[in-house]
């Protein structure tokens, strides 16, 4: 019977776990809605004040603020996504296409 090795595993983490994968975790989601959310009524109230007793008011500002919200997350996640891509492959090798990397793609 071979020798029985010992695995010694140090369960305590030297920084946090990365929360919320790419584009950031639900603080930075938040922060980035209410953010938008406060930006949008400063912006109504300076320059159409009258707007903001409109019925339609209220949903239309959470609506934008959900979309801005997304579209910032995606943002986030592409420039995450990049620069993982850059780090993998040593920077722009301009001419030299994929003939090295057939069959390992990072998506």
């Amino acid at each position: 019977m071979p020798d029985r090795k010992v695995v010694y595993v140090d369960f305590r983490q030297k920084k946090g776990a990365a929360v919320g994968g790419f584009g950031g975790g639900r603080g930075t989601t938040a922060g980035v809605f209410l953010g938008v959310l406060a930006a949008e009524i400063l912006v109504a109230a300076a320059f159409v004040p009258s707007a903001i007793g409109s019925f339609f008011f209220g949903p239309t500002v959470i609506a934008v603020a959900v979309v801005a919200t997304v579209w910032a997350r995606r943002l986030v996640a592409r420039v995450q996504v990049a620069r993982l891509h850059r780090q993998r492959h040593g920077g722009s090798r301009a001419g030299q296409g994929d003939q090295g990397d057939r069959g390992r793609t990072l998506h």
